[in-house]
């Protein structure tokens, strides 16, 4: 129900690429899950999925999608990305932020929670390469790779930054 919440099948082999790249049994932080089609497909390798939602109707499709998935190594959380790291007792191996026009301010929470060695994949909406870089200036980096995922408007695509925490 788009009323309720946004989802599009567009980011297929996004989500493909990111479960290749895992390990079997890696702790997963899904910040802006939305309905779960980044939750829902690394499930299949990782133990624990914990997907969190601002959105009550974007999670009570989360957690129908988790159902009908059968899986039952995702959680589904609601609640704001910003305040979810004083709720949670693991570090993550892996971190996904989608939410391409709103990601940066919460990569704080992204370092916090993930541990060093860890993934974080940081979507966004940028004009320029390296346009988001200078924002990771401030936080222990091992190695950063920028990937261009599709256009968005003229002069603005969606990008990914694959980050290695130090």
């Amino acid at each position: 129900d788009l009323s309720e919440a946004y989802f599009s099948a567009r980011l297929a082999t996004e989500r493909q690429r990111i479960v290749a790249q895992m390990g079997e049994g890696e702790r997963v932080l899904d910040l802006f899950s939305g309905v779960g089609p980044f939750a829902i497909s690394l499930a299949e390798r990782a133990s624990l999925v914990v997907a969190v939602d601002i959105n009550p109707g974007a999670v009570r499709l989360l957690e129908q999608n988790i159902r009908l998935n059968s899986a039952d190594n995702v959680l589904a959380f609601l609640g704001d990305a910003s305040r979810i790291r004083a709720f949670l007792p693991w570090s993550f191996d892996r971190v996904v932020m989608n939410h391409p026009t709103g990601s940066l301010p919460f990569l704080p929470d992204a370092f916090a929670l993930c541990r060093p060695g860890g993934s974080i994949h940081c979507y966004v909406l940028q004009g320029a390469e390296g346009e988001a870089l200078p924002e990771l200036r401030n936080y222990p980096v091992r190695e950063v790779t920028e990937r261009y995922v599709r256009s968005y408007s003229p002069g603005r695509w969606h990008a990914v930054y694959d980050i290695v925490v130090e």
